[in-house]
């Protein structure tokens, strides 16, 4: 009985991975790199689950101990569901402001010729002026 609630468990949840990670994409919160990690990840599960020897391993152990097993797996998959999430997330602030620092770098070197062009423009003027009085 354990063994078919585990591979019932196994299914739906490499469904939910799947349908997470495409979900999640689609609203741009999860990098595609990440949300194809789960896809494949929810692929083995639901392999696991509908193929009975893929899942032999859960007939060996006592009763109970399957069961607990898959919740703190469940568990420990959730955390790194979170971790991706808020990896891709920082990922994409980053990659926001490299683009800002780049704009602004090249504002401040349009600024700096053009800071450099007046002052040359004023040396002239003043040299002019200078020569004039001579």
């Amino acid at each position: 009985m354990d063994s078919i609630i585990i591979r019932i468990g196994f299914c739906v949840g490499g469904i939910s991975l799947i349908l997470f990670g495409i979900w999640t994409h689609s609203i741009k919160k999860l990098a595609v790199n990440y949300a194809v990690i789960w896809g494949l990840l929810g692929i083995l599960m639901v392999l696991m689950g509908l193929i009975p020897i893929l899942s032999e391993w859960t007939r060996m152990l006592a009763p109970g101990t399957s069961v607990a097993f898959f919740c703190v797996g469940a568990l420990i998959l959730l955390t790194e569901v979170q971790n991706s999430l808020v990896i891709s997330q920082l990922n994409m602030k980053n990659r926001e402001l490299a683009m800002q620092v780049s704009l602004l770098n090249q504002e401040s070197e349009r600024m700096m010729a053009e800071l450099e062009e007046v002052i040359r423009e004023q040396e002239d003027a003043y040299e002019k002026k200078d020569s004039l009085r001579d």
